[in-house]
Order: C-alpha cells, then sequence, then structure tokens
C-alpha cells in the first residue's frame, strides 16, 4: 500500500471522527453540524476514490457516487459556514437552490451509471483513445471536467464565505474580531488549493501527478476540520421558540389579555412606584419568566427585552415593569444572574476556554463577559476557576 493511500485512509477515518464530534458537540447549532457532515461525505468519498486509483484499483463505480458528492463539497463548506457565523439554524428553502448544480451532474451522469461494468470500461476506452463517444455519454464529466467545476465552485462559494465573514467581522465588538481575524490564513489556505486545482485543469497534467490532487484534498480537509473546531460560536439559540413555547403552561397565554385588561387603578399604596400591573399577575409572569430562563433562553444572544416579552405574551412596558418591580434589578440584571451562574458551573465542571464559555450562556463579547464576571463575584473568570480547583 502506497503512502498516499494511507494519509487518505487516516484522512478518511479523521473525518469520521469529525462527523461524530459535529454530531455530539454543542458548538455550532443544528444546521451548522448538518451541513459540515454533509460537506465531509464528499471529502470522504472523493478520497476514497482516489486512494483506489492510488493502488490501481477500479474506480468505473465509484465515481458514481462521489462525483457529485464531490461538487456538492464547496456548497456545503458555504451553507455551514454561513449558518455558523450568521446565526442562522433555521432551514430555509431558498438554500436548495444551492444544490441544482449537483443535481444537474448527477443527471447528466445518469447515461454512464446506467451502462454494466462492461460498458463503463469501454467507455473510458474509448476517452482515452479519443474516439467519438456517442452524445448522452459524452456529457459525463471526467478528469478535467471535474476538476474545473470543482476549481470554480470552490474559488465562488469561498468568495461568498469570505464576503460573510467581512459582514460578520463588521456587527461584531474587538475581541471577537479577533477570534475571527484568525480565519483569514485558513480562507487562504483553502482558496490557494482550489487554485492549484485549476491549475491543475488548465495545465492538463497527466495521471502520475494525482498525488498532487490528493495532497491538496488532505490540506483542504484538515482546515475544514480546522475551521469548525475553532470557529466562534457568536451565540446560538440552544432551544426553539416552539420548545420554549411548550414550556409555559396554558395559564401564561391568558397573561396578556389579563395584563391589557388591568388599568392604573388598581394600583396600591404599598407600590414602590406607578404600576398597570397588579401584584399577583406580575408574580405570575415572573413564574413563567423563571421556567424561560431554566429552559435555557438566557443562552441566546440576540435575545432582547422585546423577544421576551414576545414569549410571554406580554408589551414590553408591561414586562419591564414586572423585572423592575418583582427582582429590585432590571432586564439585563436577570439576564446577566442567569448567565454568569451557568458560567460559573462551566468554569468548575468543564475544561471549556473562557471564551467559548463565554459564547455558551449567551455573551457576544469576551470583554462584557470578564467585566460583568467580576462585577458579580469580585473574580476574574480564571481567578475563579483556579479557586474552585480540587486540591
Amino acid at each position: 500500500m502506497q503512502l498516499m493511500t494511507i494519509l487518505l485512509l487516516i484522512s478518511v477515518g479523521m473525518s469520521f471522527f469529525m462527523m461524530g464530534y459535529a454530531a455530539t458537540t454543542p458548538h455550532q447549532n443544528a444546521k451548522a453540524r448538518l451541513c459540515f457532515s454533509l460537506m465531509l461525505v464528499g471529502l470522504i468519498s472523493l478520497m476514497i476514490e482516489l486512494a483506489i486509483f492510488e493502488e490501481g484499483g477500479s474506480f468505473l463505480y465509484i465515481i458514481s457516487i462521489s462525483g457529485p458528492l464531490s461538487v456538492s463539497v464547496p456548497i456545503f463548506f458555504y451553507l455551514y459556514f454561513k449558518a455558523s457565523v450568521g446565526l442562522s439554524d433555521e432551514f430555509q428553502w431558498r438554500n436548495a437552490r444551492h444544490l441544482v448544480i449537483p443535481f444537474i451532474y448527477l443527471a447528466i451522469m445518469m447515461p454512464y451509471n446506467l451502462l454494466d461494468e462492461v460498458g463503463k470500461s469501454h467507455f473510458f476506452s474509448q476517452v482515452y483513445a479519443k474516439e467519438v463517444i456517442s452524445w448522452p455519454l459524452s456529457m459525463t464529466p471526467i478528469r478535467f471536467s471535474r476538476l474545473l467545476i470543482i476549481s470554480s465552485l470552490g474559488l465562488f462559494y469561498l468568495y461568498l464565505s469570505w464576503r460573510e465573514l467581512h459582514i460578520e467581522l463588521n456587527n461584531k465588538k474587538q475581541d471577537v474580531l479577533r477570534e475571527m481575524n484568525k480565519l483569514k490564513g485558513a480562507f487562504l489556505g483553502i482558496s490557494l488549493s482550489f487554485i492549484v486545482i485549476f491549475l491543475f485543469f488548465l495545465f492538463r497534467l497527466p495521471h502520475q501527478f494525482t498525488w498532487m490532487i490528493s495532497s491538496i484534498l488532505l490540506v483542504i480537509t484538515a482546515i475544514s476540520c480546522m475551521i469548525f473546531y475553532y470557529l466562534p460560536v457568536l451565540g446560538k439559540k440552544l432551544i426553539s421558540d416552539a420548545d420554549l413555547h411548550q414550556l409555559l403552561p396554558p395559564k401564561a397565554q391568558e397573561l396578556q389579555q389579563e395584563v391589557g385588561q388591568t388599568s392604573p387603578e388598581a394600583d396600591t399604596p404599598d407600590r414602590q412606584y406607578r404600576s398597570s400591573v397588579t401584584n399577583d399577575l406580575a408574580k405570575e409572569v415572573i413564574h413563567h419568566l423563571n421556567i424561560l430562563m431554566e429552559g435555557g433562553i438566557y443562552k441566546d444572544s440576540t435575545l432582547s427585552l422585546g423577544k421576551l416579552a414576545s414569549q410571554l405574551k406580554l408589551s414590553t412596558h408591561h414586562l419591564s415593569q414586572i423585572i423592575n418591580q418583582q427582582t429590585q434589578g432590571n432586564y439585563f440584571d436577570l439576564i446577566n444572574q442567569y448567565r454568569i451562574k451557568d458560567a460559573q458551573h462551566l468554569l468548575i465542571n468543564t475544561n471549556m476556554s473562557i471564551i467559548d464559555i463565554a459564547y455558551e450562556v449567551g455573551y457576544n463579547s469576551k470583554s462584557s463577559f470578564y467585566t460583568e464576571f467580576k462585577r458579580r463575584t469580585q473574580m476574574t473568570p480564571n481567578q475563579f476557576k483556579k479557586s474552585n480547583k480540587e486540591p
């Protein structure tokens, strides 16, 4: 077995490991994890094809699978990257338009796929001998046409991912920017890899240089896995709006109507300040608010008072009044209380990095996490972790 074959098979094994990691880690949202896994499936099929070629085996059947899947690799990379940095965990039909080219590729491959083994072998004999081929089969993407499609799609979707990165760079705070700037080197490495593949097509390099394609594929796979592992999680919804809504008992649905019917005259003399919400209703709202908090709604870095009010079917004004009245603090105090408590638990019981914990509990900025953590505990996260280590 040749060295390149061994390296390809090791990379296949690592790719399967990363697929398992992606399926179990909370590091990314569900859409990002799925798109990343589908991208790895394409890379795995291509690496298996190249390993078979390196060993001189028959690749007549594997290309029926690896062809369409390899073409989809740049597409799933872009969809994964966009879902990750853009906090988009919803599956939208418009994303399906990106899969048009792989499906067209699959349709073009159908005449070849319908051939038996003898027919497939005869087809390649005609290709290498430069004989005339029937027009349905003449459309079949082979060596150089595949390289052209893959390299062109790769550069195009890398451009889209690069643009997505810069959009996010303009929206995030400086400590997050430093983390995301690390991705630029990875993008440069993948871009150079696709450029080399394009040059391979341009200069029609012979089969004995296929080891270069194998080497490039190993680089792309390694960088893609590195991006998945190190890509900052810029906040995410760990629980959907529908699931949050189910956490609330049916009685919570009636609160909005009751609050709306309550007038300022319902105030009692012992109010700390003027409120249009009765004390009983306020306590009821706080009870349901605590249910949502225990469900993890505070981990959504895009959470706002308005979003929280919509979950409770209250106006922002009424919810703000209730929080101020019942908790002796404001909305931000309440959210930070849950986030810092969760962060303390993660610091003690996990080996997660500080910045990963900050993102995990809902902060979009490492600096704001540090500031709030120290304000509440009189210690930095590192000091807290060290002070709670078991001797």
